[in-house]
């Protein structure tokens, strides 16, 4: 270990939190070891403020005054041995941040206080606690070298595509077809022990059957295993059993081969329902629905082949009635779906595109669905009607237009609003952000652009990116920039929030451009311009941070009447 190791531990959860006693229970549960009782408290990191009461106490307390449409976060810090620094985000139980999970999120600074087997016994017992007290779904903690470890790896000799907060290839895992990796504390949900049942047994040093329903693994004995000389993620051979027992592709490494959504692992509709939400509906109300029949002879087989060309979509194995072919673009957070209606000779499939979504999800789906259809001479019917069209992409979408306005203005709902500007500059930027990476290769960061609430108001987001340490960057057009000090995260600190505008103008004499399809031209500033450009980033003025992150595509995008 070196001075600025750390214990890193993450525990998500998609139970539902706001209900009665869940957020007091949660507080419970961090308050239940006097050796980590945090000191500090605060609405930005760091937390400044002098903790008074209990954990239990201020969490109790914030439930009453909670908007059940929007997100909340507290940030915590224990400031005596071992130091502790925990944010908590509580996404909202509706649409706003459906795919994103509660988070607990913390470090622990002082790693060699842990050095006996009592006191790493105390921290495993702690964290599932407080894991159960979330109704948590996953959890780990690991030693921060090994973090780092993992995504220099990952970026070194991973192909570079989507993902990933720095600058190479794909880092970041999707917990609906992999886990990130296998640590020292792993926690896992309930969906997790329905479909793995014994395969867990036998794995790492020791395992816990917990009262709910999860099985806490420890992967060593000890949390304090880095390697320097591990050369790729899967050389550590204490990982070899997880691989085998669980499936080696399960796991993210450098030769995995991603699966599709639930395949390997639960999909987050599994994790909804062990953790007490019902399956999400689909149907009329949810969906805008085409039914695409074949006027000459034309398999289910036929159809699904053509589509699989497509890197988005995922073909299930049996292609029976009722099944899904999905397209899903982790891009853009668009997703489609073509359900089988009938199998004959003349194949009828039926098209679903959800309703409640911002203009692009029609811009960007409806060209598949009727490219398919005239490729396959099929024909193309809407609610209502008994005989089909042809297939037209400007009437198709107009259709959908409608639909999705008189579903948003019908809900009831306060569902997030962006302008259609900003929403249509979102999706042409994310589409082409893994083209723009290839393009400018490794040494130039291409930020994902990030929906956020500013002090957490909902009815005009705005858009988001971070800059870290000065590095080399394009620029997007948006609202906010967070600038973070580090170069590892494990090491990040954030100094504050500045205006896109003030820090454009401020690095005006160091940046170029760059030509984007859709975007027209974005500033960049080159290598060889950053350290010039260093003072900006270290003298510009910043606040601190108000806001919070909206999942991808959870907003929309039209005037709500």
């Amino acid at each position: 270990m070196n001075e600025r190791s750390e214990l890193v531990w993450q525990i998500l959860s998609l139970a539902p939190l706001r209900d009665p006693g869940r957020l007091q229970a949660l507080g419970e549960a961090l308050d239940s070891e006097p050796d980590f009782s945090f000191t500090h408290t605060g609405r930005s990191d760091p937390p400044a403020r002098r903790l008074k009461s209990s954990v239990a106490e201020l969490l109790t307390e914030s439930a009453g005054r909670q908007d059940p449409h929007q997100p909340e976060i507290w940030f915590l810090a224990r400031r005596e041995t071992p130091h502790i620094r925990l944010d908590i985000y509580l996404a909202d139980d509706g649409r706003l941040l459906r795919d994103m999970p509660h988070t607990l999120n913390a470090a622990i600074s002082d790693p060699r206080w842990f050095d006996s087997v009592d006191r790493l016994a105390m921290l495993s017992g702690y964290l599932t606690r407080v894991a159960d007290a979330a109704g948590a779904f996953y959890g780990y903690c690991a030693q921060s070298e090994i973090l780092d470890q993992r995504q220099q790896q990952l970026e070194r000799n991973a192909g570079p595509i989507f993902g990933g907060i720095l600058r190479a290839g794909r880092v970041a895992e999707d917990l609906q077809r992999e886990l990130p990796d296998v640590y020292w504390w792993n926690y896992f949900g309930p969906a997790f022990v329905q479909r793995w049942s014994d395969r867990l047994d036998g794995l790492g040093a020791s395992r816990e059957r917990t009262p709910a329903g999860t099985v806490v693994v420890l992967g060593t004995e000890s949390p304090f295993v880095y390697d320097m000389r591990a050369k790729r993620v899967d050389s550590y051979t204490w990982k070899a059993p997880f691989y085998a027992a669980l499936g080696t592709d399960t796991f993210m490494h450098e030769r995995q081969a991603q699966r599709g959504v639930g395949e390997l692992v639960p999909d987050f509709e599994a994790h909804r329902r062990a953790a007490g939400f019902q399956a999400s509906p689909v149907g009329k109300g949810q969906n805008f629905e085409l039914r695409l029949v074949a006027t000459k002879p034309t398999s289910i087989d036929a159809a699904a082949k053509w589509l699989a060309r497509r890197k988005e979509i995922t073909v299930p194995a049996r292609l029976r009635k009722g099944a899904s072919i999905l397209y899903q673009n982790p891009d853009t957070a668009v997703r489609a779906g073509f359900v089988v209606d009938e199998v004959g000779e003349f194949a009828v499939l039926r098209f679903d595109l959800p309703l409640r979504k911002p203009s692009f999800f029609a811009v960007e789906a409806m060209p598949l669905c009727v490219e398919l259809a005239e490729g396959h001479g099929m024909l193309v019917s809407m609610d209502g009607q008994t005989h089909g069209q042809a297939p037209n992409v400007t009437t198709l979408v107009a259709a959908w237009e409608k639909a999705n306005l008189e579903a948003i203005s019908s809900s009831g709902e306060a569902i997030p609003r962006m302008t259609r500007e900003r929403s249509d500059r979102w999706w042409h930027y994310m589409r082409r952000k893994a083209d723009l990476h290839k393009r400018l290769g490794d040494d130039v960061f291409v930020p994902k652009l990030v929906a956020v609430a500013p002090g957490r108001r909902t009815e005009d987001l705005r858009l988001h990116v971070t800059w870290t340490d000065g590095v080399p960057l394009v620029l997007p057009q948006c609202d906010l920039v967070t600038l973070l000090e580090g170069r590892r995260p494990s090491e990040f600190k954030i100094r504050g929030t500045v205006e896109y505008s003030e820090l454009r103008k401020a690095l005006r004499p160091y940046l170029d451009s760059i030509e984007v399809d859709g975007l027209g031209e974005l500033p960049l500033l080159k290598p060889d311009r950053a350290k010039d450009a260093m003072p900006v980033f270290h003298e510009m003025p910043a606040r601190s941070l108000d806001h919070v992150e909206v999942a991808p595509a959870a907003w929309v995008d039209v005037p709500i009447r």
